[in-house]
């Protein structure tokens, strides 16, 4: 039996928003974790187009892609959360 290694990872997830606004004040709240890398092992770049939020990670193995999956969609459901107590003119 051969076992093959996991050499990288590439995800992308694609967020649907309701509004322009909301999907400005998601990026704009995702944008310095984006940028944050304390290590080579994953890294993380956000698009935006119209009300689509586009994430894409590159991982260099499973463990990075599962960490990094996870903290976004923390990140993402705080950052959404936030948003709709505050109220989307008050950010």
């Amino acid at each position: 039996m051969r076992v093959q290694a996991i050499n990288s990872i590439d995800m992308t997830l694609k967020f649907q928003l309701s509004d322009s606004k909301t999907c400005n004040l998601l990026y704009d709240a995702l944008a310095l974790e984006s940028g944050y890398n304390p290590n080579d092992r994953a890294q993380a770049q956000l698009k935006i187009y119209n009300n689509l939020l586009i994430l894409e990670i590159h991982a260099k193995d499973p463990i990075s892609a599962r960490a990094s999956i996870n903290s976004f969609m923390k990140w993402i459901d705080l950052s959404l959360q936030i948003i709709s107590i505050t109220g989307k003119n008050k950010i």
